[in-house]
């Protein structure tokens, strides 16, 4: 029964919740070289926000799988990378960006830059 608890917690700290935001991702990292179907994203978390809420911004890690280049011999080992991403999504433009770092503080460079005046999320969840 503990297992399935455990299941289910990790289920939910690693779920989107936002389809579209996922398939974004997913074809972010597809054009940037990895296996973006395969992806493992987790913890993905609500940030920072504008009122009323229609600018937001997403953090996120990823376990991506690196494409391997075609050769005629037998297929390379599998290499992954552990990514660490931000998305910025702005309902009213319909703008959805996406961007990922092999190096979690760049992403908190960019984070402070995408945050700068927005209301953001303190503790352990938050990146501030």
């Amino acid at each position: 029964m503990l297992a399935l608890l455990k299941h289910l917690a990790e289920k939910w700290n690693n779920w989107t919740g936002d389809r579209e935001m996922e398939v974004a991702i997913r074809k972010h990292l597809t054009k940037n070289g990895y296996y973006g179907s395969s992806v493992q994203l987790q913890n993905v978390r609500l940030v920072a926000i504008q009122r009323p809420g229609w600018l937001q911004i997403y953090r996120f890690e990823a376990r991506a799988r690196v494409q391997a280049e075609e050769t005629d011999g037998p297929d390379p080992e599998p290499v992954y990378h552990q990514l660490y991403g931000l998305v910025k999504d702005d309902i009213r433009h319909k703008i959805l960006v996406v961007r990922v770092f092999d190096n979690p503080s760049e992403r908190r460079a960019l984070y402070r830059r995408w945050a700068d005046g927005l209301v953001e999320l303190r503790g352990s969840h938050g990146l501030g």
